[in-house]
């Protein structure tokens, strides 16, 4: 049986653990070091690697540890159109629906984790406890309006493509 203290420091601590036991298998120790910087880290923190380096796997199991180990925080995600916003919003739903997130969820609240908000661009977890009405996380593309939209992390990813940085 797996105690609260112990399912807090695996999930802190050890995130390719995580990241592996929901078959995302090649992450390795570096990718350890990203995702518990954009988890815990408290300054803000840019990421530069090269394509294929797994920087948004990293980015979606960031934000599953941070719903599941900050339940209140409020989290933003960008990317740069709204197909590319849906992928990783799904990607995090799947995570969140996983077994392994579920055991996880049981140790730390004694609760099966649900999720009341989920659709293509926000998500939120029945873990939350306070009564701010904002969703756990939001996702945007690069267009969309953050005028009076308030969050404790924000994500973005590929905010640039290669189509960008190419013309004529």
């Amino acid at each position: 049986m797996l105690t609260r203290k112990q399912a807090v420091e695996f999930l802190r601590d050890k995130p390719v653990k995580y990241a592996h036991m929901l078959g995302f298998d090649k992450l390795t120790d570096i990718h350890n070091e990203w995702i518990r910087e954009m988890v815990l880290g408290k300054e803000d923190f840019t990421l530069e690697a090269h394509r294929g380096s797994y920087k948004t796997t990293c980015v979606s199991i960031a934000i599953v540890e941070t719903m599941l180990l900050l339940p209140s925080f409020r989290t933003l995600f960008m990317r740069k159109t709204d197909d590319d916003v849906k992928e990783v919003v799904n990607q995090v739903r799947k995570i969140l629906e996983a077994p392994h997130t579920q055991v996880f969820s049981n140790a730390i609240y004694g609760i099966n984790l649900k999720l009341p908000v989920s659709n293509a661009t926000e998500i939120s977890t029945n873990l939350i406890t306070d009564a701010k009405g904002s969703n756990q996380l939001s996702a945007i593309s690069a267009g969309s309006s953050l005028t009076g939209r308030h969050f404790d992390r924000i994500f973005d990813d590929d905010i640039i493509n290669v189509k960008d940085r190419i013309s004529r």
